[in-house]
C-alpha cells in the first residue's frame, strides 16, 4: 500500500523525534500549516503555490527527497481547492481581475465580526475609543472592511489587534486572516507586474543575483560612461597638441629698453662719487662720471635744455625730482617705468633706494645710483654731478636729572622764660 504525502512527512518527523513546534521554529512555518501537510489537508493551505513551497522546505528539513512528493502533489492538484484567494490569483485571465474583490471580501468579513461583537456587548464607538485609544473614524473603517483607509498596513494590524483584544475575540485568528489578505494582494501585484526583458541568449544561465543587474539600463549607463571618458581623453589630447604647436610670440620691449637703446655709448673712467657723509670742505666739487656698464650703438636723443637726465626704474622706490629748484616729481615709482627731465641749470634726484634708479646724464649711462636701501641725493648740473652739502643737525644736550634734596625740618622754638 502506497503511503500518502502526509504519512511520509509524519513518519520522518517522528523518526527524528521532532515535535511540530520545533519544526515550526526551524522552518519558520506555522504549526497549523505543518499539521495540514502531515494530514494531507492541502485545502487549509493558502494556495497551491505556497503548498508546493511548504512541502519542499519541510521535506528538505526532514531529510527527504522533495521531488517525488512534489510529483505526487501535482497528481492530486486538480482535487485541491484552497480556501484562500491565492489559488485564484495563480490562474491566468479573469482570475486575476477577480482576486481584488476576494481580498475585499476578507476585509469585509473581519469588519463584520468586529461590529457584531461590539453590538453584542452594547458598546458604542465612543466607549471603544476611550479604552483602546483608537479614533472613531479608524474604528469605523475597520468595521466597514476599509483597511486601505488606515495609515499603513502595519498600523492597521496593530489597531486590529487592540480592537479584537478589547472585544474579547480571538486576535490571533483575525490577524492571520488579515495577513492572508495582504499576502494575496501582494501576490496579485507581483503576478500582474510585467517582467523586464532579458538581453541574454536563450539557454544561458547566470549565477543567482546577476540577472537582476544585467538589464537595459546597465548597458545604457556603461555606454554613456564610456562616451564621457573618451570625450575627456580626446579633449586633453587636443589641448596638449595645441599647446605644443603654439609658437611663442615676441613681447613688445618696455619703454626703459627703448630709452636705453636710443642713447650714445661713451666710456668714461670711473671715480668714486662723493657722498653726503664727506667733509663739507670738499663740496661743491665736480665729480667724474662712472664707466659705462653696457655698450649701445644707437643715435642720441636731442632734448631741449642744457641738463638732460633720463631715469629708468628697476625696483620699487620713492623718488623726488627738482628741476631748477622746482619739484617736478614726488612719489613712488614702479619697475619698468622711465622718466625724462631737462633743466637749464640743474636736476636734483633724491631717493631712498639707490639701487632702483639707473640714470643717463647728458646721454651718458651713469649706472645705478647705489646699493639697495641707500639714501642718495645728487645734483646734475651743466658742469657735472654735485653732492649737496649736508645740513648739520645739532645734537641734543643731555639735561641733568634733578637730584632730590633733603627736606629740613624746623626745630621747635624755645619757649620764653618769665
Amino acid at each position: 500500500m502506497n503511503e500518502s504525502i502526509g504519512e511520509k512527512l509524519r513518519q520522518a518527523r517522528e523518526k527524528r523525534s521532532i515535535s511540530l513546534e520545533e519544526a515550526s521554529k526551524a522552518t519558520y512555518m506555522r504549526v497549523g500549516y505543518l499539521r495540514a501537510l502531515e494530514s494531507d489537508d492541502f485545502n487549509a493551505l493558502p494556495s497551491i503555490t505556497q503548498a508546493r513551497g511548504f512541502l519542499r522546505a519541510y521535506a528538505s528539513y526532514l531529510g527527504l527527497d522533495a521531488e517525488p512528493l512534489l510529483a505526487a502533489l501535482s497528481a492530486c492538484q486538480e482535487s485541491i481547492k484552497p480556501n484562500n484567494v491565492l489559488s485564484q490569483a495563480t490562474s491566468p485571465g479573469s482570475a486575476i481581475s477577480a482576486a481584488p474583490s476576494e481580498v475585499d471580501a476578507i476585509f469585509k468579513e473581519i469588519g463584520q465580526q468586529l461590529r457584531r461583537q461590539r453590538e453584542l456587548l452594547g458598546l458604542s464607538l465612543e466607549d471603544v475609543e476611550k479604552h483602546t485609544r483608537v479614533r472613531q473614524h479608524q474604528l469605523l473603517h475597520m468595521e466597514e472592511g476599509e483597511f486601505d483607509s488606515l495609515p499603513s498596513p502595519v498600523q492597521g494590524r496593530g489597531m486590529l489587534n487592540n480592537y479584537a483584544i478589547f472585544l474579547g475575540l480571538d486576535a490571533e485568528a483575525l490577524l492571520l486572516r488579515f495577513a492572508d489578505a495582504l499576502q494575496a494582494r501582494l501576490f496579485i501585484r507581483q503576478t500582474a507586474k510585467p517582467r523586464r526583458k532579458s538581453f541574454l541568449p536563450r539557454g544561458l544561465h547566470l549565477p543567482f543575483g546577476l540577472h537582476r543587474w544585467l538589464s537595459g539600463e546597465l548597458f545604457l549607463t556603461i555606454i554613456v560612461v564610456a562616451f564621457l571618458i573618451g570625450f575627456v581623453v580626446w579633449g586633453m589630447n587636443r589641448i596638449f597638441s595645441m599647446s605644443a604647436d603654439e609658437e611663442p610670440t615676441p613681447t613688445a620691449p618696455s619703454i626703459a629698453d627703448v630709452l636705453l637703446a636710443r642713447q650714445t655709448p661713451s666710456a668714461i673712467p670711473a671715480t668714486e662719487t662723493p657722498t653726503a657723509t664727506q667733509s663739507a670742505a670738499t663740496l661743491p666739487a665736480i665729480v667724474n662720471q662712472p664707466a659705462i656698464t653696457t655698450t649701445l650703438e644707437t643715435q642720441a636723443v636731442t632734448i631741449p635744455g642744457l641738463v638732460q637726465v633720463n631715469i629708468t626704474i628697476h625696483q620699487r622706490a620713492w623718488m623726488r625730482i627738482l628741476v631748477d629748484g622746482k619739484v617736478e616729481f614726488d612719489g613712488r615709482v614702479l619697475p619698468g617705468t622711465a622718466y625724462q627731465f631737462s633743466g637749464e641749470k640743474q636736476v636734483e634726484i633724491l631717493t631712498g633706494n639707490a639701487a632702483a634708479l639707473q640714470v643717463l646724464y647728458n646721454q651718458k649711462d651713469m649706472g645705478t645710483l647705489g646699493t639697495f636701501g641707500q639714501v642718495i641725493d645728487q645734483i646734475y648740473t651743466v658742469e657735472g654731478i654735485l653732492a649737496p652739502t649736508p645740513s648739520i643737525t645739532p645734537s641734543p644736550t643731555e639735561t641733568l636729572r634733578p637730584s632730590p634734596t633733603s627736606r629740613i625740618t624746623p626745630s621747635p622754638s624755645p619757649t620764653p622764660q618769665l
